[in-house]
């Protein structure tokens, strides 16, 4: 067979042509991955701002406490050399956890705007309150004389405290405190937060038949909120104005209720469930657990625009297979020839969806920039189809199977759950639509040929 031969058939059998177009769709997916690479510069940006935001309002909260701190000495005796009997005494601190704890929590959100950005953030406001019993340091083997409550203090762990705002105030057994800040240094315990010193004069009720507390503070915080179960029974009760929160950590709530804008949730922890327990010496590895074992809620963004985006630019492969095959289909029932760069133009088009619905998405939302996108796409592509197909009959067909496979596109985009499953159906939909149309086309003839009947 002579070149000239060979040059033709490429050029008009159907299966020839079929392959080019193969070709052609992999040299577009340079193209529709660096658009990608867009989508996450555009989503680091994000990033960045988001980033510059917390660090000026404040960032995850999480909420440890509050834990009695109470330093002591344990008399340890031996025997020396010559049999004698030896003391030695060893410093030490015990860490005691309350009887009841009851939270509630309500959380004030606004967005915060850096540049084109925006950035869920909150204010809480917190009520905590419960009671601690007498401290037991019997099981150490500590005597009451050799335990030092003036040096006593109840501790509260925060992940941001720089973020508090300057009316915390804590009651202890019906009296007012002063709280100071804490550096987080204080033997194991590895987080920053407050603490309250209480004195000799506070603790004759503790040490004897137990103290009630309230604690009260506001605080600024964004993404999320946690607590950490550090009582008996840890009991939450959270409200906030926000439509789509995302419970989440290592308890979910026991009931809860989402109405329009506004969430509530409640959480009952048993210290059964925990992997620490009610007191402990100075251990890194309990104070870990505590800060480990936390619940609570994230402000989730259901539609996330750079997540949208990426993911729309994964099906830019499937957009370009039915748009092509669409046009393929009716070059070769209609014998219409279509040159590969035409191909080529209509698949840059389409390319350039992803870019042109994330450009917009960033100032006008998700909904608006796809619809604005996908119009601007299909109509330029019907327009083209006109010309090429020379049909208005054939351009509508394309136009057709485009605003479909857009709509598909929308609605999986937007149900996440089931993205996968809808890629799927549409790629066999469109595999059987290809293969019924294509049964009776002789794929050896030089020429497109459909066989009667």
């Amino acid at each position: 067979m002579s070149p000239d031969s060979m040059r033709w058939k490429l050029g008009t059998s159907p299966g020839a042509r079929l392959l080019l177009i193969a070709m052609l769709l992999l040299v577009l997916m340079i193209p529709a991955t660096m658009i990608r690479g867009v989508v996450q510069e555009r989503e680091l940006r994000r990033d960045v701002a988001v980033a510059d935001v917390i660090a000026s309002w404040g960032g995850r909260q999480n909420v440890i406490g509050p834990i009695l701190r109470v330093p002591y000495v344990r008399r340890i005796s031996g025997r020396d050399d010559k049999g004698g009997v030896t003391e030695r005494r060893e410093s030490g601190i015990g860490y005691f956890l309350p009887k009841t704890l009851d939270i509630d929590a309500r959380l004030d959100t606004e967005l915060r705007h850096r540049g084109i950005f925006e950035v869920p953030v909150y204010v809480a406001n917190l009520k905590l309150a419960g009671r601690f019993e007498r401290p037991d340091f019997s099981a150490w083997g500590v005597l009451d004389e050799d335990i030092d409550w003036s040096r006593a203090e109840l501790m509260l762990s925060l992940s941001d405290p720089a973020s508090l705002h300057a009316d915390a105030a804590l009651v202890w057994d019906g009296r007012r405190i002063g709280l100071k800040p804490s550096t987080g240094q204080q033997g194991t315990w590895p987080t920053p937060g407050l603490h309250a010193p209480l004195g000799l004069d506070l603790l004759n009720t503790l040490a004897t038949k137990g103290a009630a507390f309230e604690l009260n503070l506001a605080m600024n915080g964004a993404n999320s909120l946690y607590f950490a179960p550090t009582a008996e029974e840890t009991r939450v009760r959270l409200a906030v104005d926000w439509a789509h929160p995302s419970f989440n950590g290592s308890w979910l709530p026991s009931t809860y209720k989402i109405a329009g804008d506004r969430s509530t949730a409640e959480w009952s922890v048993s210290y059964l469930g925990r992997n620490y327990p009610q007191r402990w010496r100075e251990s890194s590895e309990t104070a870990a657990a505590v800060g480990a074992a936390v619940f609570g809620l994230s402000l989730a963004t259901p539609l996330d625009l750079y997540a949208l985006a990426d993911r729309s630019t994964k099906y830019a492969l499937l957009t370009l297979i039915f748009t092509f095959a669409v046009i393929w289909l009716t070059e070769v029932l209609s014998g219409r020839r279509v040159h590969p760069v035409q191909y080529g133009f209509v698949g840059a088009a389409l390319c350039l969806f992803g870019l042109l619905q994330l450009s917009f998405a960033e100032h006008f939302g998700f909904t608006a920039a796809f619809l604005v996108a996908a119009g601007a796409v299909l109509g330029l592509v019907t327009l083209y189809s006109h010309g090429v197909l020379g049909s208005w009959w054939r351009a509508l067909a394309v136009g057709s199977v485009l605003t479909a496979v857009y709509g598909y596109l929308f609605v999986i985009l937007r149900a996440e759950d089931y993205a996968l499953l809808g890629g799927s159906l549409a790629l066999f939909a469109g595999l059987a639509a290809a293969m019924f149309l294509t049964r009776r086309i002789d794929w050896f003839a030089p020429t497109s040929a459909v066989e009667p009947g």
